[in-house]
């Protein structure tokens, strides 16, 4: 059975989160062993550590929601759209923050999530998961 486009477009775009995530982790990882000063000026061990954990946890989740979107699995749904939404509003605040240096972040953060908000929410995407609960012997989970 090949997965339809709507499900495709969502587990790439959280495949490209979750991808993203893990390379900022690997970033802190890579600073925090350099001694350079990554996102945390003056943050202690402590600080970095749990920087450090955060995106790689993030990021694994985000790849694990990817893969349900890839085998069309309902539970992708909820944890995807709590990631978009986090990603929206904290994208949103560094975009319409003073400082020039966050607006372009800010962007590359919310927009994806939109796009991601706006195809869960599609009829397409709708009419997908429709299609899935009727779908004898479906495996809604």
């Amino acid at each position: 059975m090949t997965t339809p486009r709507p499900y495709l477009l969502l587990a790439l775009i959280a495949a490209l989160e979750g991808i993203a995530l893990l390379v900022n982790g690997a970033i802190a990882v890579f600073s925090a062993l350099t001694g350079g000063s990554h996102g945390s000026q003056g943050a202690d061990s402590s600080a970095i550590m749990i920087e450090i954990v955060i995106f790689t946890v993030f990021g694994v989740g985000l790849l694990i929601v990817a893969k349900g979107w890839f085998t069309m699995k309902r539970w992708a749904r909820s944890p995807f759209i709590l990631a978009q939404l986090i990603g929206l509003f904290g994208g949103g605040s560094m975009v319409f923050d003073s400082s020039a240096s966050s607006k372009i972040p800010g962007l590359l953060l919310a927009v994806p999530a939109l796009v991601g908000l706006v195809l869960t929410f599609s009829p397409a995407m709708v009419r997908a998961t429709a299609a899935e609960y009727k779908r004898p012997g479906s495996d809604i989970s």
